[in-house]
C-alpha cells in the first residue's frame, strides 16, 4: 500500500486532536487536517466534565488544562434547581469552566510532542476511496490542490463534515 501516512484526521478539534496524540503515541502515524488557518478563539464548548477530565488526566494533560480555568462545584439552573459536584468520586469533583480553544492547545501540543502532523490551514474538498487506501484532497494556503494518501481516514471535522459528504452519509 501506497501511503503518505496510516491514519488521516480531518478536524482539529478537541476529538481530532485527542485521537491524533493517541494515535501517535501508539505508534501509528497520522497528519491532521484543519481548515482555519491558525488556532481558534471562539469556543464551541465552554467546560469540561469530571469524566472527561479523568481522561484527560490518564494521558498526563489535565493538570495543564485545570490552570486554564474556573473549577465550579455548583451548577446552578433554571427553576432554582441546584447540582452540588464535591462528592463526586472523581479526582476532579467539579466542571471545569475553560474556553474550548484552551482545550485544544493542550490537546495539540500533546499531539504535536507525541509525533503527530499538524497541518493548519489545509482544507480538504473532497477524497477517493480504494480497497487499500484512501486518498485525501486538499488546498493548502491557496496552493493547488494535492493529495494525502493513507490507509484510513476519520472526519473529526464538525457537524457539515467534508469527510462524511464525501462518503454519502
Amino acid at each position: 500500500m501506497n501511503t503518505d501516512v496510516d491514519v488521516v484526521i480531518v478536524g482539529a478539534g478537541p476529538a481530532g486532536l485527542l485521537l491524533a496524540g493517541d494515535l501517535a503515541r501508539a505508534g501509528v502515524s497520522c497528519a491532521v487536517l484543519e481548515r482555519r488557518a491558525g488556532p481558534s478563539s471562539l469556543t464551541r464548548a465552554f467546560a469540561v466534565h469530571a469524566r472527561t477530565l479523568e481522561q484527560l488526566d490518564a494521558r498526563g494533560v489535565a493538570d495543564e488544562l485545570v490552570a486554564t480555568g474556573t473549577p465550579e462545584t455548583r451548577l446552578r439552573f433554571l427553576g432554582g434547581a441546584e447540582l452540588s459536584l464535591p462528592r463526586l468520586p472523581s479526582r476532579f469533583p467539579y466542571v471545569l469552566v475553560t474556553p474550548q480553544y484552551e482545550t485544544e492547545r493542550v490537546l495539540a501540543a500533546r499531539a504535536r510532542d507525541l509525533g503527530a502532523d499538524i497541518r493548519l490551514g489545509a482544507e480538504v474538498t473532497g477524497l477517493a476511496r480504494f480497497p487499500d487506501r484512501v486518498e485525501v484532497i486538499v488546498r493548502a494556503d491557496g496552493q493547488p490542490e494535492h493529495l494525502v494518501r493513507a490507509g484510513y481516514v476519520v472526519g473529526a471535522d464538525g457537524r457539515h463534515s467534508t469527510v462524511r459528504t464525501a462518503i454519502a452519509m
